[in-house]
């Protein structure tokens, strides 16, 4: 804008030669004025401004398929390999290694997943099985272990290459290194080994850096699945409150109450896209995309997703309309996503809290509800907001990053100097296998606890958004079903059951209470008397 500013002011340059009075004569000219450039209208954002409802892009099927599934039945767990893992824009070696790796999600378990989690062979299984699968063993590969045994190696060679030059100079040497078995070595002045006490007393005190860094990550990822217990919860006690505190008696109270419920569907899948680069939608590539191009990605799979919750069918709710009744003057709120998918919404959970807020004002301003019930609504949206920013807080705050790289640090080191003292304990043959087996267990709980440190992208977060939506559809059509019935007149009042027998202490308690009364109207001793009162 600026440079087309000053293309428009600056004065035209003279051609060569140009005399003297017409550089003045141009100097001198006044400057026109710019042109009015139009104002393009802003966006209305009320509620009443004309519905332009999403189109439906894909099905429902399409958009499931984008989600991670296991590989067979039997897994309890799958990998995902989308997001940062995707493999295009990468070299060779990083187009291997992405598609081999990937993030470990446990699934949500049934019965039949728990029954395989507690067999007996379990163990035997985990090993034979699916240890070469195993994302911590796949993660550690490559540089981690790859250094260990380029460590172990090189002491290896190093020292039995001086044993061979020394064996060349004595008969006795080599027929005594002739005689030893696999696990016996001979140690030479000058071969590189080191004592086991050092790594005897550092073990402990690293166990415990480890451990207290895993058990600090893993009480992360049990924070985060509490929080997402509790929205599914309070998302399912919002939607019944809705559904059962506002009557379905005015086309008003009816969109109300259904953009109630499509908001509380639409709050777990914001929370989704909202914690994770992608929203689990493998078909999203970032590698090499800048940050513009891969929010619009995520915008047009999350637009995918809204347009089967905000569409034109069931405006009302699935009853719809009562015979007869009159929608002049109500506008179905069917412009909310796309006032939702606006560049200039930050935080679209936010967005969507708040406008659940203005639908409890709605019902309290046109008196569908009481203060109380108005009250507690308002209170259970509370809860959406803490969880929220439980949620935020999870992600933007890690463990205290000195901490952390004081434990890699420590770990790696130890990992790499421990062949030096296996040498003189398990000989050459032994060394690499053994410091391999070691650094695997040791750097492996490092492992773990560094994935569920950020635990968003290791919850199945697509399932519990799934639940949520269930939950409420179903309710929905519960009370659709209730409404239906009580239009049609199908609703009858529950017939007072039968009176039973009176036992005889009832009896004399009903004869004594009839001769009260009577003896209270005649107000007589004589009655009084007659009574035995």
């Amino acid at each position: 804008s600026g440079q087309a500013m000053w293309r428009y002011l600056r004065p035209a340059r003279p051609a060569a030669g140009a005399p003297l009075a017409l550089l003045r004569a141009q100097a001198s000219a006044p400057k026109p004025l710019l042109p009015k450039l139009p104002q393009q209208p802003r966006a209305r954002i009320s509620s009443v401004a004309s519905p332009s409802p999403l189109p439906e892009r894909v099905s429902p099927e399409a958009i499931k398929k984008r989600q991670p599934k296991p590989d067979s039945w039997k897994d309890s767990r799958v990998t995902y390999r989308g997001g940062l893992y995707r493999s295009k824009g990468r070299s060779l070696f990083g187009r291997l290694m992405g598609r081999w790796r990937g993030t470990t999600i446990d699934l949500n378990h049934d019965f039949r997943l728990w029954h395989r989690h507690e067999e007996a062979s379990r163990h035997v299984r985990l090993w034979l099985e699916s240890l070469f699968l195993s994302q911590t063993l796949q993660r550690l590969i490559f540089p981690d272990l790859t250094i260990v045994a380029a460590v172990s190696a090189g002491i290896v060679a190093y020292n039995q290459q001086l044993l061979h030059a020394a064996m060349e100079h004595s008969a006795e040497l080599a027929a005594k290194v002739a005689s030893e078995t696999a696990l016996q070595v001979t140690m030479l002045p000058g071969m590189i080994a080191l004592p086991t006490e050092p790594f005897s007393l550092s073990g402990f005190a690293l166990g415990l850096l480890v451990t207290f860094r895993t058990q600090n990550c893993h009480g992360r990822y049990v924070e985060a699945r509490i929080l997402w217990g509790t929205l599914v919860n309070v998302s399912r006690d919002i939607a019944s409150r809705i559904l059962c505190t506002v009557p379905p008696t005015s086309a008003a109270n009816l969109a109300l109450r259904e953009k109630g419920m499509r908001l509380i569907r639409s709050f777990p899948r914001s929370i989704k896209y909202h914690l994770t680069v992608d929203g689990f939608n493998e078909e999203i590539d970032i590698q090499g995309c800048a940050e513009v191009h891969i929010l619009e990605k995520k915008d047009a799979c999350y637009r995918d997703e809204l347009a089967h919750i905000w569409n034109e069918k069931d405006a009302y709710g699935p009853a719809g309309l009562a015979p007869g009744m009159s929608a002049a003057g109500v506008v179905p709120d069917l412009d909310f996503p796309n006032r939702l998918l606006r560049k200039r919404v930050r935080s679209r959970p936010l967005w969507i809290v708040h406008e659940l807020g203005e639908v409890t004002a709605a019902i309290r301003d046109s008196g569908a509800a009481g203060p109380i019930e108005v009250s507690i609504l308002d209170n259970r949206i509370l809860e959406y907001n803490n969880v929220l920013g439980a949620m935020e807080r999870i992600m933007r705050t890690p463990i205290y990053r000195s901490y952390s790289h004081h434990t890699g640090r420590f770990v790696m080191l130890w990992c790499a100097a421990i062949p030096a003292a296996i040498y003189p304990i398990m000989g050459p043959a032994a060394t690499v296998p053994t410091a391999l087996l070691l650094s695997y267990m040791m750097l492996g709980i490092e492992d773990i606890g560094s994935r569920v440190e950020c635990p968003w992208p290791s919850l199945p977060m697509w399932q519990y958004a799934d639940t949520i939506c269930d939950g409420v559809v179903q309710m929905r059509d519960q009370d659709a079903e209730k409404i239906v019935r009580a239009r049609a007149g199908a609703v009858q009042p529950a017939k007072a059951p039968a009176a039973e027998e009176p036992t005889e202490d009832e009896a004399l308690a009903e004869a004594l209470r009839k001769a009260f009364s009577a003896t209270a109207a005649a107000g007589s001793g004589e009655a009084r008397r007659a009574t035995g009162w």
